[in-house]
């Protein structure tokens, strides 16, 4: 296997004098319209829908869907994640703009602002530490990424992340990191990935495929990702050093995850929920 910490930061030290001191700032005009989500809990029970400013949960694979109560908050701004922590199974988190994060210890009855340390509640994207439950990660339009380690008590800045407008953003425990693990964040030209160190940003390998919408990786094989993009689906089994197209006739999805057994469920724009059992080759509706 390459080493992928070295590739990162020789691409890096290529790259510095180009972004430096650009940040973030371009983010504040990022997803105009929230796409859905769609998350499993890592038991694989749990799937988890974000779509129309609803939050959603099925327990028999896509089958029946369950409504989640949200707080106020969600009617005057947008939903576009929800996460569930790797070892706490009863915690759900949600994030959007005007939203900011918040947390349900009790399936969505009570509803908890996790603010406070956030220079204002645009958050435009979030994610969950893969192994750690109380580390959390928040992107803020127009301003940076910011880092809990106490569950949302507290916040700190941790650098001004991608120079593109960021609408994804995941945690793996991918080997090759200097410190835990990756972040990549999805934008709409590409997919961009930093050390968890904060050590800088770069695109992953070259991707011409139009329109990126969700990257999704397994979580026994983290080196294994999917995107699905506006030209259809692509795999990565370097972590995104290199990407092929997956061959097939399979329909344009704008959200994408796996289930910890590795079977792939996206949404399509119609918001129909999508499987497929090899890979990502031949999809039928779910329940099918």
């Amino acid at each position: 296997m390459k080493d992928i910490a070295s590739r990162f930061l020789h691409a890096l030290s290529l790259a510095s004098l180009v972004v430096a001191g650009l940040g973030i700032a371009g983010v504040a005009g990022a997803a105009e319209e929230a796409l859905p989500s769609l998350s499993y809990d890592q038991t694989g029970e749990r799937l988890l829908k974000v779509a129309s400013n609803q939050l959603s949960q099925s327990m028999n694979g896509g089958e029946t869907w369950q409504e989640i109560p949200l707080p106020e908050a969600v009617k005057d701004g947008r939903l576009v994640t929800a996460s569930v922590p790797a070892t706490a199974e009863q915690a759900l988190y949600i994030a959007g703009p005007s939203i900011g994060v918040q947390r349900s210890t009790d399936h969505g009855k009570t509803w908890h602002e996790l603010n406070g340390g956030l220079p204002n509640q645009d958050v435009i994207a979030f994610t969950v530490h893969r192994n750690q439950p109380e580390t959390l990660y928040a992107v803020i339009a127009g301003d940076g990424l910011y880092q809990s380690d106490d569950a949302g008590g507290s916040w700190k800045k941790m650098d001004g992340g991608p120079t593109q407008p960021i609408r994804q953003l995941i945690h793996s425990d991918m080997k090759g990191s200097m410190q835990t693990g990756w972040l990549y964040a999805v934008s709409d030209d590409a997919v961009r990935l930093s050390m968890d160190c904060f050590c800088g940003w770069r695109p992953t390998g070259e991707l011409d495929a139009g329109r990126v919408h969700d990257v999704a990786y397994a979580l026994d094989d983290p080196e294994r990702i999917y995107v699905t993009t506006e030209q259809g689906l692509w795999r990565s089994d370097n972590g995104g050093q290199e990407w092929q197209r997956v061959k097939g006739d399979g329909p344009e999805l704008v959200a994408l995850t796996l289930a910890p057994e590795g079977t792939l469920d996206g949404l399509d724009p119609e918001g129909e929920l999508m499987r497929s059992e090899d890979q990502g080759q031949a999809w039928t509706p779910a329940g099918v």
